[in-house]
């Protein structure tokens, strides 16, 4: 009897529904259009962090003063990095390049989700950072869903 994988078609069409699982869709959408969504959401962050954090500042239920206008500045250009990154790594084939950028954003976002959800429960930050929380989920497993870590081409020497 051969083994099934958990990505198979076999699991997800036949085993899944019998064990009541349902398979997200999400994961449907392309590399190109989830680059380019996540790029231009951290493009809008870069700007909103750049020029005006107090917005965010506010959704977050956080206080505003020189020293987190400085880190806020600095944050920005992270997010610039990784709008750039993003943007211009869109119509990258299935390759060991693409597997580092998916796995890389998939961490960011998980990490940077759990580090919004235990924030929000120490009562650091409102009900605002749940908006963050799930984009952060959502892009998350979007990129984890792209990752195809075993479906990767056959090298050539």
């Amino acid at each position: 009897m051969a083994a099934v994988s958990l990505r198979s078609d076999y699991s997800r069409h036949v085993c899944a529904p019998y064990l009541g699982v349902r398979h997200l869709r999400l994961s449907m959408v392309s590399f190109k259009a989830l680059n380019s969504v996540t790029s231009v959401i951290a493009f809008i962050l870069f700007v909103n962090f750049l020029i005006y954090p107090e917005l965010l500042f506010f959704i977050f239920g956080i206080d505003g003063s020189g020293s987190s206008y400085f880190i806020a500045r600095r944050l920005s250009i992270l997010f610039l990095g990784i709008s750039v990154l993003t943007w211009f790594s869109r119509s990258v084939e299935n390759s060991e390049a693409r597997q580092a950028i998916c796995t890389s954003i998939y961490v960011s976002m998980f990490s940077m989700a759990m580090l919004g959800l235990f924030e929000y429960f120490r009562g650091a930050a409102h009900a605002g950072i749940l908006v963050a929380v799930f984009t952060e989920m959502t892009i998350g497993y979007l990129y984890f869903a792209k990752c195809n870590i075993g479906k990767m081409p056959n090298k050539t020497l």
